[in-house]
């Protein structure tokens, strides 16, 4: 099983934060990505039941929300990939960390590939690349607060 992990510091407001990162279109749209809403959550666009369709270069991802605290966290796991590929995803969450100068934001997936022989080099190679994705997305969200502050 491959575990990513990335945190980024942001200088904002809790309740900006969570309100950029929970917001699908800004959040994962750009890059290389888009994304939409299928089916809208139970208490909140975004909440818990929402289901996103993830458009990259190469694959679209199914993920439904499974978990939605606000200004705290939620849960996400990858139902579908398209095409698909030998891939289990365990289960992914963002929390969202208030400290006495910024909000820490830490993003984690725990994915497997399932391929014989071969799965553990795949995992390790794409846990590289979603942790890179991980970083830029968060990174994105943290240069338009600035800009959107300034």
């Amino acid at each position: 099983m491959q575990k990513v992990h990335v945190t980024v510091n942001f200088e904002n407001s809790i309740d900006a934060v969570f309100a950029a990162i929970t917001d699908h279109r800004s959040f994962l749209s750009g890059g290389g990505l888009t994304c939409r809403l299928l089916k809208e959550g139970e208490t909140h666009t975004n909440g818990t039941g929402a289901i996103r369709k993830i458009r990259t270069k190469k694959y679209t991802l199914v993920e439904k929300i499974t978990a939605y605290k606000e200004n705290k966290s939620y849960d996400y796991l990858i139902t579908e990939v398209i095409p698909a590929v030998n891939f289990t995803h365990h289960n992914g969450w963002i929390e969202f960390t208030q400290t006495e100068s910024h909000v820490r934001v830490d993003w984690h997936s725990h994915f497997t590939f399932n391929t014989p022989i071969i799965g553990h080099v795949v995992g390790f190679i794409a846990g590289k690349q979603v942790k890179k994705i991980f970083l830029q997305r968060l990174k994105y969200i943290r240069k338009n607060l600035t800009q959107t502050t300034t």
